[in-house]
């Protein structure tokens, strides 16, 4: 049934599409035409080509600090050892000892270690 009323409805745009045909299209081509060929539009479209370097610039030393910003929050810090340790941002593991979490959520530091001091 839904087929069946889509290919009415295309059936139907067509006809109707078709009545309009190429008179109707050149209408809308033309006033298209007008309207990007008016001087206040051109003035603003000259402006905004004046300003895109500008905004470029702009959003690129955004994305910069934005990018600089979440490098920050995420350290990096991540290593996996020979001797099949591994430590990261949360914690660590350690073959002999198991795992041990960063409660002091300052990221992995002598401080939580065992054995180590600040």
């Amino acid at each position: 049934m839904n087929k069946l009323l889509l290919l009415v409805g295309a059936g139907v745009g067509y006809v109707l599409g078709a009545r309009a045909g190429r008179e109707r299209y050149d209408q809308i081509a033309d006033q298209a035409n007008k309207l990007w060929t008016d001087p206040r539009v051109q003035t603003k479209v000259e402006e905004a080509k004046a300003k895109a370097p500008e905004v470029a610039a702009k959003v690129g030393d955004q994305a910069k600090a934005k990018a600089n910003e979440v490098k920050a929050k995420v350290t990096g810090h991540e290593t996996l050892a020979s001797d099949g340790s591994y430590e990261n941002a949360t914690g660590r593991i350690d073959p002999e000892t198991g795992p041990e979490v960063d409660t002091s959520k300052l990221g992995p530091t002598d401080a939580f270690r065992p054995g180590t001091s600040a």
